[in-house]
C-alpha cells in the first residue's frame, strides 16, 4: 500500500515515528511532507526517514498565505504523481482539503481543542477523525474517541525506555523549563512567557536544584547558560529523570505525566488532555499565566522538591496506565481496518 504523511510539528514525528517504522517493515511505500519547524526536519534525520520539505511557513499574515499555497500545491502534486491510499496527519487542513479534492481516504488524529481550521475542516473535508477520549467539544457525528493520549504512541512502556546515560549531561538532581513560541495560529489570545518572566522561574529554582532549559525560541543572553545541549530525540530522556517539567507546553506537560514526572503547566489554554491529566490522574499541575499563578507554580515546584516523593506519581501514572492503550497499537488497528475497507491489506 501507498500511504502520505504530512507533518507540521515536531511532535507529529513523535506521534507517528513508530507507525512508520511499522509500515516500512512491511514493505508499504510511504512519503512524508515536513514543515520546517523547531526541531522537525532533525528528527526526521534522526530517525532515518527521508522527506519533502515544505518550507518554514513564518508567523505573519502573508508568511501564512505564501505557506499555504505552497503546502497546497506540494500536497495536490504529490497526491497526484504516488497516488496514495491513505492520508495521515495530525490535525492538517491542507492535506484534509487535498485529500477531500482527490477522494483519498483521509485519517486524522487531533487532541488540540484550539486548532483554529479544526472545525470548518471537520465540516467541509469530512476527514475519518480520532481523538484521545479526554478531548473537549467532540462533534459526536464527525470525530471518534480512542483511550489513551497521542503521547502514549511512542511514550508507552512498550514503546520507550529512558536511557540513564543521559545523567553524564544533566546530572541526577534536576529540572527542566520548557518555553514554546507562542506563534501558532491556535495561540493567538494566548501570550506566552515573558523573557523576564522566564529570569525569574530559572533564577528562583536555581536555588534548589539545577535548571535546565528547552526553548523553541531564543533565549535572553543570561539565561543561555541553562539551556540544555542534548540532541532532539534524547529529549524525552531528559524529561524522564528531571524531578519536575515547568513550562507553557502541553505537549511536554503530557510527556512529562506519559513518564511519571509531575509538570507544572503555565498557560491560559485549556486543553482536554491537560485537563484529564490534572483533575483525575494527578499528574500534572495547571496554573494562568498571571503573576500571582506563575508565583503559585514555583511555590508549588519548590514544595515538589522539598516532598521528594516520586513514587506517589508513579503510582499515578501506573492508574493512568490501566485506563490507557499504546497510541501506536491503535493507530496501526485504525490503518488495518480502513485497508481492510478498501480491500487491501495492511
Amino acid at each position: 500500500m501507498k500511504f502520505l504523511f504530512d507533518i507540521g510539528h515536531p511532535a507529529d514525528v513523535h506521534y507517528f515515528r513508530n507507525t512508520l517504522i511499522y509500515l516500512k517493515e512491511r514493505g508499504h511505500k510511504v512519503q512524508i511532507f515536513a514543515r520546517d519547524k523547531d526541531v522537525t526536519h532533525r528528527l526526521l534525520s534522526a530517525y532515518g526517514f527521508t522527506f519533502h520539505n515544505k518550507g518554514e511557513g513564518g508567523s505573519g499574515i502573508i508568511d501564512r498565505l505564501g505557506y499555504t499555497v505552497k503546502s497546497l500545491r506540494m500536497l495536490h502534486e504529490a497526491v497526484t504523481v504516488f497516488d496514495p491510499d491513505i492520508c495521515v496527519s495530525h490535525a492538517s487542513p491542507y492535506l484534509a482539503l487535498i485529500s477531500r479534492l482527490h477522494g483519498v481516504p483521509n485519517i486524522m488524529f487531533n487532541d488540540t481543542e484550539r486548532a483554529v481550521l479544526f472545525k470548518p475542516v471537520l465540516k467541509f473535508c469530512k476527514p475519518e477523525v480520532y481523538s484521545p477520549d479526554s478531548y473537549a467539544e467532540v462533534d459526536a457525528k464527525r470525530q471518534k474517541l480512542v483511550p489513551s493520549y497521542m503521547e502514549l504512541a511512542y511514550l508507552h512502556p512498550d514503546q520507550f525506555t529512558p536511557n540513564e546515560n543521559i545523567k553524564e549531561i544533566t546530572g541526577n538532581n534536576y529540572a527542566l523549563l520548557r518555553f514554546v513560541a507562542n506563534k501558532a495560529a491556535h495561540d493567538r489570545g494566548h501570550p506566552g512567557i515573558s523573557d523576564q518572566q522566564k529570569r525569574e522561574m530559572a533564577e528562583r529554582l536555581s536555588k534548589y536544584i539545577t535548571v535546565w532549559i528547552s526553548s523553541e525560541d531564543k533565549l535572553p543572553r543570561d539565561l543561555e547558560k541553562y539551556r540544555i545541549d542534548v540532541q532532539p530525540e534524547e529529549i524525552h530522556d531528559v524529561i524522564a529523570f528531571s524531578k519536575f517539567v515547568m513550562g507553557g507546553s502541553g505537549t511536554m506537560s503530557s510527556e512529562a505525566a506519559m513518564l511519571g514526572v509531575p509538570a507544572l503547566f503555565i498557560s491560559e489554554s485549556k486543553l482536554g488532555y491537560i485537563t484529564e491529566l490534572a483533575d483525575k490522574y494527578g499528574i500534572v499541575y495547571r496554573f494562568r499565566n498571571s503573576e500571582p499563578d506563575r508565583d503559585k507554580a514555583l511555590k508549588k515546584a519548590v514544595k515538589i522538591l522539598k516532598n521528594n516523593n516520586p513514587e506517589k506519581y508513579a503510582v499515578r501514572r501506573d492508574l493512568m496506565l490501566k485506563e490507557k492503550q499504546n497510541m501506536t497499537r491503535i493507530m496501526i488497528d485504525i490503518l488495518t481496518e480502513k485497508a481492510a475497507a478498501l480491500g487491501k491489506k495492511l
